[in-house]
């Protein structure tokens, strides 16, 4: 650590040449670190002394043409460095005021290179499987988001069911599950909803990254991707949906009696469920447990299995062919986000199911078989026909990104952001 100290005074001098002279040969042993730095004052008008660590004047200029090298030394002073005037070599007070000074300017130098190594760290492109996975990275970090995101959660779950309880719109837990109930379809789908804030307050506190990593490497969802998704899985999950009512020779039932009040909360709402779902279980669930990998693809294949799992026993049925069905979603949608570098393909994907699932049974009845629950059951058929139109849409899916160049090349290759 060397200690840099500007000294002004008039080469042509030799009373001056000669006092840098000795305080330089004193520059030995234990002194070694003192550098001195010899200006002209005529030289001082436009010159810094941020990197320096004191300032020497041999000289205090008194004539009308120095105030430009009076200005610069009281500028020193401010910018706190020690400053003497003195014809010999300054005293020892100077010098460890010097040292002091050298001292907390290389911890600003290292301070400063630090964060210009995180920031560059921090800005390295990494796949959506790994946006929590940033230079701050500790082990205990998805935990507490987690913490956070279960009492965000559970904040919103008292929001909303207090004043239904109060109000006696759902006066006991039959009233809670029904589904052709309106109020009921509202609270169960905001309750869902309640996760997209639980997920993004869960990874901004536990992570202190921008939380709108989990909807693409974009840091923001990608409107115009999501246009394009919602443009070619619509036509296409209809068809399988039109088949599927013909394969398994479906009729049109009576409508619930409060289908239109069911009809508007279904259009309005469960886009939000669907997206919260996703924002859950393909976003902060495998970005969380993605950051305690190295390895972006061990944490991809650890999380598709997580997801998977744990948004088949959300649903609560144990029948092997609706877990079949509904593991399929989640494997397509961690398999997208990892290529296409975001949510938005499988929000789509999530929603379009559900609004024209959740529609048909409230226009056409059956609107009870529309959900699935601890008693719903599947049949190898309808999982089949289920897998088939999830990978052909997925494929679909995959085709447009690279046209749209949303993916890279390759098939296995990650979006990176």
């Amino acid at each position: 650590m060397n200690s840099r100290i500007a000294v002004v005074g008039d080469p042509g001098r030799t009373q001056d040449r000669e006092s840098l002279a000795r305080a330089r040969a004193q520059s030995v042993g234990p002194a070694a670190d003192l550098e001195w730095w010899p200006f002209a004052p005529h030289e001082m008008a436009h010159r810094g002394f941020d990197h320096f660590d004191g300032l020497w004047l041999m000289d205090w200029p008194q004539d009308a043409e120095s105030e430009s090298v009076r200005q610069a030394t009281w500028l020193a002073h401010q910018q706190g460095l020690p400053v003497i005037v003195s014809a010999t070599e300054p005293p020892g007070w100077f010098v460890g005021q010097a040292r002091e000074r050298a001292a907390y300017r290389i911890r600003g130098q290292v301070e400063r290179t630090r964060a210009a190594e995180l920031e560059a760290a921090e800005r390295q492109p990494r796949p959506h499987v790994h946006q929590m996975r940033g230079p701050r990275h500790s082990w205990w970090r998805p935990l507490l988001a987690l913490a956070v995101a279960v009492a965000v959660l559970i904040v919103c779950v008292i929001a909303l069911m207090v004043p239904s309880e109060l109000g006696g719109l759902l006066d006991n837990e039959e009233t809670l599950v029904d589904p052709v109930n309106p109020w009921s379809a509202l609270v169960t789908n905001l309750l869902l909803a309640s996760l997209i804030p639980a997920t993004l307050i869960g990874l901004w506190v536990g992570f202190r990254r921008s939380p709108w990593r989990v909807l693409s490497v974009a840091g923001r969802l990608r409107w115009g991707w999501l246009g394009w998704c919602a443009l070619v899985v619509t036509p296409l999950w209809a068809i399988y949906l039109a088949v599927s009512w013909v394969v398994f020779d479906q009729e049109v039932l009576d409508r619930p009696d409060h289908w239109i009040a069911l009809l508007a909360i279904t259009l309005f709402t469960t886009p939000l469920q669907a997206a919260g779902e996703e924002l859950a279980f393909r976003g902060g669930l495998v970005q969380g447990v993605g950051a305690w990998f190295r390895s972006p693809v061990a944490a991809l294949v650890v999380t598709t299995i997580l997801s998977t799992a744990f948004f088949a026993a959300a649903h609560g049925s144990a029948d092997p062919w609706i877990i079949i069905e509904i593991g399929s979603l989640a494997v397509a949608g961690c398999w997208l986000a990892w290529r296409t570098g975001g949510l938005e393909a499988v929000i789509v994907l999530h929603v379009v199911n559900n609004l024209l699932v959740m529609g048909t049974g409230i226009l056409f009845g059956g609107l009870e078989e529309s959900f699935v629950d601890g008693t719903s059951t599947g049949s190898p058929v309808s999982a089949a026909m289920n897998v088939v139109a999830t990978s052909l849409v997925t494929l679909v899916l995959l085709w447009l990104a690279r046209r749209r160049g949303v993916t890279p090349a390759g098939w296995r290759t990650p979006a990176l952001g």
